[in-house]
């Protein structure tokens, strides 16, 4: 099992990554997640969290770990989240007011007595791009908030540690989180960071104390202690920005309105990390303590799509693109089932008694239940991981535009994406699709979701996973 610790706002635009390749098979399985941020209730936290709203029993988190947010400091034991309070009360004494003045300014310390904005920074609901903020409060509480997190770590088999250098979260906390990490788990144990360095940009503000200008200052000491210090404890990392006389694919993009997600190729190509720094680290270079970037291809726009990302799957053609043309295939499927749902719970297509019917009947024989009720419940499963499908190729189709995808994937998928390209698909092809699945029934199961490693997931989630991985199986052949 790898391990992924997303530290911050950027920690989660790169697990949602990581998530969406999951479910679309890009990355290799299993990968767990432990997700740290003050606010767990920001718009970001919840489409995290909920994965676009589309987690149910039939489609589970395709990221283990990422329905939960955890606080970088012991909230439960806090009776006061404003900064000021929890290191000056009233009985305080001159000299400490006197060294918190020196060191924080009214914008995140606050004025003594004030309420709201004035009052300081309220961790409670984030640093707001305050790194001595964050790293104040992790120093004060990290032992006993973080204390899970090193249990989960010492099982890891690879430990990524993903965010920015922006934040008050993630440039205040990412290096005390690594030497924690690092020291319990020990040295043998492979530890890889991908960070985010100016990849957005925030429109003018006045009266705030987040802005590019204090975006790049945190950025600016971020990079300097990373490169003294916390580099020497990574095996490998990976760093992201925006260059110098950015080409229009990769120039900074405005950051979404009220800490929603942000869609850009940056989190997709700090995801790329899990898959490229184990590549790049032979013993050699894991005692350089090597730092990479990624260069763009400025001919070839869609290089990320040409990539080899998951070379394990039962596929010939390893790349991002063919990943995401199979997606697309299999969420027409399920739309083409939904539209005709009697041929498919009532088994009345051509075939479709003798090959699904006959599966879904078996399980609802085992299970005391009418196939047809049966039918209409694996259908809804399937509904519902058609869902997750379009959360993640929607995000790569913003990502890309609509490029040609016409030569990715196996000669099957190929002939299948042509035939809805040019308008001829049409509900019958999704089931001819589906009896030349069960074909392959036999090969399935070499992409598992994380629900079939669970001991006893429901039939009708099991049926529906099994039946997906047979598509996969006869989309290949």
């Amino acid at each position: 099992m790898d391990l992924v610790i997303a530290v911050g706002g950027g920690g989660q635009h790169i697990a949602l990554a990581v998530a969406r390749l999951l479910r679309v098979h890009a990355l290799a399985e299993p990968v767990t997640a432990f997700v740290i941020d003050a606010d767990g209730e920001s718009r970001l936290a919840s489409k995290l969290k909920s994965f676009g709203n589309t987690v149910s029993a039939g489609a589970p988190h395709p990221l283990d770990g990422a329905q939960a947010i955890v606080p970088p400091f012991a909230r439960d034991t806090m009776k006061e989240t404003a900064f000021r309070k929890i290191f000056i009360d009233d009985r305080a004494d001159p000299l400490e007011r006197e060294l918190f003045e020196l060191f924080y300014d009214e914008e995140s310390g606050g004025i003594e007595g004030a309420v709201g904005p004035a009052g300081g920074v309220d961790i409670g609901k984030g640093m707001f791009a305050n790194p001595s903020v964050g790293s104040a409060v992790f120093s004060a509480s990290k032992g006993g908030a973080m204390e899970p997190l090193f249990g989960i770590a010492r099982t890891a088999a690879r430990i990524f540690v993903v965010g920015s250098f922006l934040g008050g979260t993630g440039a205040g906390i990412t290096h005390q989180l690594i030497k924690l990490v690092r020291e319990a788990v020990g040295v043998a144990k492979p530890i890889y960071g991908a960070f985010l360095l100016r990849w957005f940009d925030l429109p003018p503000t006045t009266g705030q104390t987040v802005d590019t200008a204090t975006l790049l200052a945190s950025m600016g000491h971020g990079l300097e202690y990373f490169f003294k210090h916390t580099k020497l404890l990574l095996d490998a990392s990976l760093l992201l920005g925006v260059p110098d006389n950015p080409l229009p694919q990769v120039k900074a993009t405005a950051a979404a309105p009220d800490n929603d997600e942000t869609v850009s190729l940056y989190p997709l190509l700090a995801a790329y990390g899990l898959v490229m720094l184990p590549e790049k680290t032979d013993t050699q270079a894991r005692a350089a303590h090597r730092t990479y970037g990624l260069a763009h291809d400025e001919h070839d726009p869609a290089w990320p799509l040409r990539r080899a990302w998951n070379v394990h799957t039962t596929s010939k053609d390893p790349s991002l693109g063919a990943r995401m043309v199979e997606a697309l295939l299999v969420q027409e499927i399920y739309r083409s089932l939904r539209e005709k749902s009697s041929d498919f719970t009532d088994f009345g297509y051509e075939k479709g008694r003798s090959t699904w019917g006959s599966l879904l009947g078996n399980v609802a024989r085992a299970n005391h239940e009418n196939p047809t009720v049966f039918a209409r419940k694996v259908l809804n499963a399937l509904l519902n991981r058609g869902a997750q499908l379009w959360f993640t190729t929607a995000w790569l189709g913003t990502i890309f535009g609509e490029p040609d995808l016409s030569m990715f994937g196996d000669p099957r998928t190929r002939q299948l994406y042509s035939v809805v390209k040019q308008r001829r698909w049409a509900p019958p092809e999704a089931f001819r699709v589906l009896v030349d699945a069960f074909q392959h029934e036999g090969t399935a199961g070499a992409e598992r979701t994380r629900t079939s490693a669970n001991k006893d997931p429901d039939p009708d989630v099991a049926t529906a996973e099994k039946i997906e991985r047979s598509l996969l199986a006869a989309l290949r052949t």
